[in-house]
């Protein structure tokens, strides 16, 4: 069975295109686009009455393991500054987590995405007490709601040299599974946490691994500057040149964040072209500053940095704190970065995400978004930022199947989810609380 949707403002962000018509969409891909199309026997036909259609969207940095923090106690004391975050927040919740958690953690998180219209995830996990197998269980998170994703474990050497090699074998693992594999639904990069947290012996065998199955490293680099004043106090260099001497610094690389690069880091970067994920919300949350993304020549992709999986809202906010910053961005600029997060999971996943053009993954947005004013493609990014949200959408397809239909969720039982990850979180915030320290 195909699926035909008719009167629809086909809408593309790479590049930007909006035209009315129709779309197929068959075999788990786009079959065919036009102006018109003849309906056929085996055709499942939804008229979208006139709203925006779009493709499914990509998270290009998100933590699915903070899906059951919303609402958690604070701790015990508040932190002060971005390391008191991470040391009485962040690692409590992630040595909290076990498998159960863990895979409630992922759904949930797949089920808030789905939701949004986002349908890829590059996701950074992090259980220190669990680590063998947790990818598998965050995979199994996503695919219940029908999503993609591009999986890493959180290499560091907070726990010591077991832990270090225990988050390296998880990445070995799956690294292979994914390469055996090779289904379009998940890839894998090697996972780091950060320079501050890793030993010189760590990241070289970070970089030998993903060497080894020919992908990069998804690492966060100067989210606060915490991290370069570790390198140079620690190492007795920069942030970047340590990255470069490990070989971290690498076209097929994701750095997060960014934040507190300098003008001679940006132009290192820059000249070797990983990506940057920028994730506006969590910078704003966690007061660490705003990352001076005019400067970056390399792909700049949005991510949430486990705040949802709401990639529109992103945009938004990346827009109004770019214009606060006075950063010299224009529209097209943010929605070049959706753009840029769908590229990577592309090239990650070996199919053709973020367009509606036959051969694409027939990842699908169904919207309620109709345009009370012209739409075009030199104003989409207009849209995108002002008229179009989230609560527009109404409907989801991945691979050429509905996922989200009529606001309601296909082949989940959602209220069972949800009821199931109320029960847990209560059990991790406990877990949590029973933490010393």
């Amino acid at each position: 069975m195909s699926i035909l949707l008719t009167n629809a403002i086909l809408t593309d962000i790479d590049p930007p295109r909006v035209e009315v018509g129709c779309l197929r969409l068959a075999d788990g891909h786009v079959a065919e686009r036009g102006a018109t199309l003849t309906r056929r026997p085996d055709d499942e036909t939804t008229d979208c009455g006139g709203a925006v259609v779009l493709p499914g969207l990509v998270n290009g940095h998100t933590h699915l393991y903070s899906a059951l923090a919303t609402g958690m106690p604070p701790p015990r004391v508040a932190p002060r500054n971005f390391r008191e975050i991470l040391e009485r927040i962040w690692w409590r919740l992630d040595r909290a987590l076990e498998a159960e958690t863990i895979e409630l953690s992922a759904r949930i998180g797949a089920l808030d995405a789905l939701r949004c219209g986002t349908t890829t995830l590059i996701d950074h996990h992090a259980s220190p007490t669990h680590i063998a197998g947790s990818l598998d269980l965050v995979e199994r998170g996503l695919a219940a709601a029908g999503l993609r994703g591009v999986l890493c474990y959180e290499t560091t050497d907070r726990h010591g040299a077991e832990g270090r090699r225990a988050g390296i074998e998880e990445n070995r693992r799956y690294l292979a599974q994914c390469a055996r594999r090779h289904d379009h639904r998940f890839a894998a990069m090697a996972g780091a946490h950060a320079s501050f947290t890793l030993d010189d012996e760590s990241l070289a065998e970070l970089t030998a691994l993903a060497g080894q199955y020919g992908v990069g490293v998804h690492i966060h680099v100067a989210e606060d500057p915490c991290d370069e004043a570790d390198c140079r106090e620690r190492r007795g260099t920069s942030l970047i040149n340590r990255l470069a001497v490990h070989g971290l610094l690498d076209a097929r690389a994701v750095f997060a964040h960014g934040t507190h690069l300098d003008a001679e880091a940006i132009a290192r970067v820059n000249e070797v072209g990983p990506t940057l994920a920028h994730n506006p919300r969590s910078n704003m949350n966690n007061a660490v500053g705003y990352a001076p993304v005019a400067e970056f020549r390399c792909p700049v992709m949005l991510g949430t940095d486990g705040i949802g999986g709401d990639m529109l809202a992103e945009a938004q906010h990346a827009w109004m704190i770019s214009r606060h910053q006075h950063a010299g961005l224009t529209p097209s600029d943010i929605v070049s970065m959706l753009a840029a997060a769908a590229r990577r999971a592309s090239s990650a996943l070996g199919i053709t995400l973020g367009r509606l053009e036959p051969g694409a993954a027939a990842d699908v947005v169904v919207t309620d978004y109709q345009p009370a004013t012209p739409m075009t493609a030199d104003n989409l990014p207009g849209h995108l930022l002002f008229g179009l949200s989230s609560r527009n959408v109404r409907g989801v397809i991945t691979a050429g199947e509905w996922r989200l239909r009529g606001g309601e969720v296909i082949g989940r039982d959602e209220r069972g989810d949800r009821s199931a990850a109320r029960a847990a979180a209560e059990r991790l915030w406990a877990r949590m609380g029973a933490l010393p320290g």
